[in-house]
C-alpha cells in the first residue's frame, strides 16, 4: 500500500533536518512509542521514534492523533516542523499539518545518527562562543 507523492512534492530526509525548518514533508517509520504525557493545561503529547533511510529522530504528535498510530506505521507528514526542546531537534507537525498512514512494516530505516540526541545550538549561542573563545587567546 503505498500512496503516490502529489506533483511536485518532495520529501525531506531526516538528515537534512535543521532546527526551526517549517512546513516541509517527510515520510518516516516508527520504530518505537512511548507513553503520552499531559501538559500542565491538560493537552495531551504523544511521542514516537521515528527514522527512515537517513537517520531518526523524536516524533511528538499533539492532541489525539498520535492514539492512532502505532510501531512498524508508515507516515507521512505534510506541513512538519523541526524544533528544538531544550537543545535537542523533534519533529511535529504545523498547526495546519496532515499526518497520514501510507503503509506498514516495509521501509529501509536506519536508527543511527538519532538527530534527536545530538545537541544544537542556536546562532546567536554560536556567536557568542566564538567571542568568548576569541577572548581566551
Amino acid at each position: 500500500m503505498s500512496v503516490p507523492l502529489k506533483p511536485g512534492q518532495q520529501l525531506v530526509p531526516i538528515i537534512k533536518f535543521r532546527p526551526s525548518m517549517r512546513g516541509f514533508d517527510c515520510e518516516v517509520i516508527v520504530l518505537e512509542t512511548a507513553m503520552p504525557t499531559t501538559t500542565r493545561d491538560g493537552q495531551t503529547i504523544y511521542s514516537f521514534l521515528v527514522a527512515d533511510k537517513t537517520a531518526s529522530i523524536i516524533m511528538n504528535i499533539w492532541g489525539n492523533d498520535g492514539r492512532y498510530i502505532h510501531n512498524g506505521d508508515i507516515i507521512r507528514i505534510e506541513g512538519a516542523e523541526a524544533k528544538l526542546f531544550k537543545g535537542f531537534m523533534q519533529l511535529t507537525t504545523a498547526r495546519y499539518g496532515k499526518i497520514k498512514r501510507v503503509g506498514e512494516d516495509t521501509m529501509e530505516f536506519k536508527e543511527q545518527p538519532n538527530v534527536s540526541e545530538m545537541q544544537w545550538v542556536t546562532e546567536e549561542e554560536s556567536k557568542a562562543m566564538e567571542a568568548s573563545e576569541e577572548g581566551q587567546c
